[in-house]
């Protein structure tokens, strides 16, 4: 592991490698962090696991049936009223699955305790949930959307089904309020709109047209933001409240093939991740539109899977190589660097550093003062003699 550390970079030295969780073989198509960062979920071809991020273990957990086809979407649920998380996972036959935290000799362990199989099933694309609310909201490949309120004990209530016509669902999120909710938005993949629905599913307003083909969103509904990743230019960031484009943050391109990419928010909204078909990770200040920093994570793979959290107030990035492969495949995890880093102490590099500097004075001082009272001891000494 140390000289994996050693051989990843960061290009403004930003962020740091902080470690790695090794357990997957194959590729890593999806990651997902819990608000708090406390655990991760990863899906590969060789399943989903649940990991523990402060002490890189991998939790226990069920194996998914094969019947339910290979992992496409994750969320993690928490309930208001609820100590536990909660991990619901979407699958490509349309089956849409909980695993909850159950606590086993004192250690975390998440048990399935339910499993439906969608409205005219197909491969689910997206799934949030909205905890002041308590409902779940799914989209899959077969032009619909479901939207679910969940009890204490994560059973599933339908609220409403809905198809839309001649679009491809790629994304679903939980908008600004409206009323007593949030509206919910979903995202066309290859049309590139933006319905908002309210209520028991009813189309509000007219479709929102950003221009291009949509492969993956972050959105801050508290603030107002909006990231969308085209895969041809790179992330736009759009207003929530006037639905006005403000920046678009160049991803360089080096296949021919436009590879989708994940984005992600971080760092109380002020900086943007994004995935690249090259081996590095984006960081971008979403206000000033700076690059932060540039991650590598391998040479010349595709990173096109990434996650973002706030992991014990600390900013933190998930990576993964995203290509088909074989072998093992690491899930690297950075942080950003601080100032106050140094044993927690609470002082800056220039503060280590003046220390260290008093020390060595005063170390010189002492063996000095030592130094004189040795000999004036000694000329005592030779004095009475």
């Amino acid at each position: 592991m140390c000289f994996t550390l050693r051989c990843r970079t960061s290009k403004k030295e930003s962020y740091y490698l902080h470690s790695t969780l090794a357990g997957h073989s194959g590729a890593i198509t999806r990651l997902r962090a819990s608000d708090e960062g406390k655990f991760l979920a990863s899906a590969g071809t060789d399943g989903t696991k649940v990991w523990d991020v402060s002490t890189k273990r991998e939790l226990a957990s069920p194996k998914s049936p094969a019947i339910c086809g290979a992992t496409t979407a994750l969320v993690w649920v928490k309930r208001e009223d609820d100590l536990g998380e909660a991990l619901f996972y979407g699958t490509l036959n349309g089956y849409l699955v909980c695993w909850r935290q159950v606590k086993q000799d004192e250690l975390s362990v998440f048990e399935e305790t339910g499993c439906v199989r969608l409205a005219r099933p197909a491969e689910i694309t997206s799934l949030e949930f909205d905890a002041p609310s308590n409902r779940l909201v799914v989209c899959h490949r077969g032009a619909v959307i479901q939207a679910f309120v969940l009890d204490n004990t994560m059973a599933f209530t339908p609220v409403f089904t809905l198809e839309l016509k001649n679009a491809m669902p790629q994304a679903v999120a939980f908008g600004q309020m409206h009323g007593d909710e949030r509206e919910i938005l979903v995202f066309t993949r290859d049309e590139g709109d933006i319905y908002a629905l309210r209520g028991k599913g009813e189309v509000s307003g007219e479709r929102w047209r950003t221009g291009g083909p949509i492969s993956a969103i972050a959105l801050d509904a508290r603030k107002g933001v909006l990231c969308i990743d085209e895969p041809s230019t790179g992330t736009n960031l759009f207003r929530l409240e006037d639905r006005m484009r403000v920046k678009t943050f160049p991803i360089v391109i080096r296949r021919e093939s436009k590879k989708l990419r994940q984005v992600a928010l971080l760092d109380e909204c002020k900086t943007i991740v994004s995935g690249s078909d090259h081996g590095v990770v984006y960081i971008f200040d979403r206000c000033s539109g700076d690059t932060l920093d540039i991650l590598e994570v391998h040479s010349h793979k595709a990173v096109q899977t990434i996650a973002a959290a706030d992991c014990a107030g600390v900013p933190t990035i998930f990576a993964v190589k995203s290509r088909d492969m074989d072998g093992p495949n690491q899930i690297y995890i950075w942080r950003k660097k601080s100032q106050r880093r140094f044993a927690g102490s609470g002082i800056g590099v220039a503060g280590m550093v003046c220390g260290m500097l008093v020390f060595i004075q005063l170390f010189i001082v002492v063996a000095a003062v030592a130094f004189v009272y040795q000999n004036f001891l000694a000329s005592i000494r030779k004095e009475t003699m």
